[in-house]
């Protein structure tokens, strides 16, 4: 009898059966086919925004000629450019008048959505919407914001050798503590009103003092005995012995972050709402806007110069020098903030101009 031949295949001949295929390969193939149109979208619009800015001038509009907002951001203006693509020139242009109103009034308005503008907004311009100031034709919530080169905390201090050492000692002092201030719309009249109305402090303010320096100055004479300003300024008047740093606004300050806040002494919520809306601008800080309506790959491409900006070993050294604390702060908290600051209840609303007054 012929036997049947095997049909069993040998081991290591090849396989007859057709192959399956592989269900993951058209996928990959369409994912890296993605991934590649993607990144090469991404460069087309990196090399757009570089076109654009080369060889053209961004200006940051600065709505004052001195102080530390005005110098902090006169630093950014000299350095921002460097960090953009395209490296375009950039340079600083003051605009002052109406407490900033006008710069801000400019932006928004009249410069260009184009990305070549940028606003170094005094965060205070808020508090003027808020109080519905007539020359305010501007809206904080629709700027397009890119961050913040750092906040600005507030300190108040009181004379070193006064006795006080808690809030608590203050709230129940035998007589008032007299405290020196250049009048409505300072850091050193609003904090301590609002801490006498809604916390409790005994205090009696005087007003009148041309500048910070004048204060200091009586507080070395004994003239008066308690003091409110940016927390650089108390913190260097601490260090020469003169003051006692006692109480200070949310915004966290380096060393004193324990100190305690306005906002938790207020025995009030609307004072505490007072406090914040005091408080608010100040840990929104050194920020920068553009127009709405500017292209949103410049606004990106902008945002990334800023933190690169503020990371730069240069500009910070020439911060230093100015004495200037500089920290990034995001976009998304500027908004953030902004849009808290204008989010207040009608009760609050109602007694703002009692006890705070905006830029006008």
């Amino acid at each position: 009898m012929r036997r049947e031949r095997s049909h069993c295949t040998r081991t290591g001949a090849r396989s007859t059966r057709p192959r399956r295929p592989t269900p993951s390969t058209p996928l990959a193939l369409s994912f890296a086919a993605a991934l590649a149109l993607a990144g090469s979208h991404a460069a087309a619009q990196s090399n757009a925004v570089a076109d654009f800015y080369r060889g053209k001038t961004v200006s940051v509009v600065i709505g004052s000629k001195s102080g530390t907002l005005s110098i902090a951001s006169q630093i950014v203006a000299r350095h921002i450019g460097r960090h953009l693509p395209g490296q375009p020139t950039s340079v600083s242009q003051q605009m002052p008048g109406g407490a900033h109103l006008v710069a801000t009034n400019y932006v928004y308005n009249v410069a260009a959505a184009d990305g070549l503008t940028i606003l170094a907004v005094n965060p205070q311009v808020g508090m003027a919407q808020l109080a519905k100031v007539p020359a305010v034709r501007f809206d904080v919530a629709k700027f397009e914001w890119l961050g913040s080169s750092g906040s600005d905390g507030v300190l108040l201090g009181i004379r070193a050798d006064l006795p006080h050492k808690t809030f608590d000692d203050i709230r129940r002092s035998a007589q008032p503590l007299i405290v020196g201030s250049t009048g409505p719309g300072s850091n050193s009249y609003d904090m301590p009103l609002l801490l006498k109305e809604f916390a409790g402090a005994n205090f009696k303010l005087v007003t009148g003092y041309a500048a910070n320096t004048d204060i200091f100055l009586a507080l070395q004479r004994k003239e008066v005995d308690a003091w409110t300003a940016l927390s650089t300024t108390v913190k260097l008047a601490a260090a020469q012995g003169i003051v006692r740093p006692m109480v200070r606004a949310r915004t966290p300050v380096p060393g004193l972050e324990n100190l305690p806040v306005d906002e938790a002494l207020a025995t009030d919520p609307v004072g505490r709402s007072l406090m914040a809306v005091r408080g608010i601008p100040l840990s929104i800080g050194r920020a920068f806007g553009v127009r709405s309506g500017t292209p949103p790959e410049r606004i990106a491409a902008l945002r990334e110069a800023l933190t690169a900006t503020i990371a730069d070993p240069k500009f910070r050294a020439e911060a230093q020098a100015a004495t200037i604390e500089t920290e990034h702060i995001a976009a998304s908290e500027v908004t953030r903030l902004f849009a808290e600051l204008l989010n207040q209840p009608p009760a609050v609303l109602d007694v703002m101009g009692k006890y705070i007054k905006a830029g006008e």
